[in-house]
């Protein structure tokens, strides 16, 4: 399964699972047009793909709307192989019925009206070990529990949008406002305000506090 020590090793190879056969054309067209993925394979379901892999494992399988994302992972490898990441497209992502599906590795639950971008930043989060969830799910997932993490205020922390970890990741790797804005082709002021955003939620007074707390909360690794 992809880790933490996946970045830096080449494309991530995805492959796709999806009920319609234009459901998977549009999914390899988003995999096909970023070039730190590699399309591997698709199929209608977990079976099909398992016989069309014939035992390849790839960094992340990319699911439109198949419930059981545990019931996937044992169709598709043999006990004992490591599992790919998964991202989830679903109808409802803050479904209660999320909670329990979601496994324990690492894994997106995205809607399935998720721009290709955010298509893209979940599968390369997950590739680098991490997990994505809606604000609701987070929410629902401490409901009763003391904050695990907070801010330096004290008080609970907002998790980051896919493009806040996005421009944050770009803030680790030293990039300036003009040159994030040009990679992700958006305004300086976009830019700011989205930093505006990731110091509030982070409780971080800098770029460089931003950056360290990104990475002690896991939203982005270094």
């Amino acid at each position: 399964m992809s880790n933490g020590q996946r970045v830096g090793m080449g494309p991530v190879r995805v492959a796709v699972i999806a009920a319609s056969s234009q459901g998977r054309a549009d999914l390899q067209t988003i995999i096909d047009a970023h070039p730190a993925l590699a399309f591997v394979d698709s199929a209608a379901d977990a079976d099909a793909l398992a016989e069309n892999l014939a035992g390849s494992v790839p960094d992340v399988l990319l699911i439109d709307n198949e419930p059981g994302a545990g019931d996937v992972l044992k169709a598709l490898f043999e006990l004992g192989q490591a599992p790919p990441a998964l991202v989830l497209l679903l109808d409802d992502p803050d479904s209660d019925w999320v909670l329990e599906a979601m496994p324990g590795e690492a894994s997106a639950m995205l809607s399935r009206n998720a721009t290709p971008a955010e298509i893209v930043a979940a599968i390369e989060a997950v590739a680098a070990g991490l997990c994505v969830l809606s604000p609701d799910i987070v929410a629902r997932r401490f409901a009763g529990r003391k904050p695990l993490r907070q801010t330096s205020s004290g008080g609970p922390f907002e998790a980051l949008t896919l493009r806040e970890i996005e421009v944050l990741a770009m803030l680790a790797d030293g990039l300036g406002n003009k040159e994030i804005a040009r990679q992700l082709d958006i305004s300086d002021n976009t830019v700011k305000s989205h930093l505006s955003s990731i110091f509030g939620k982070l409780g971080a007074t800098n770029r460089t506090e931003a950056v360290m707390l990104g990475m002690r909360r896991g939203f982005i690794m270094v």
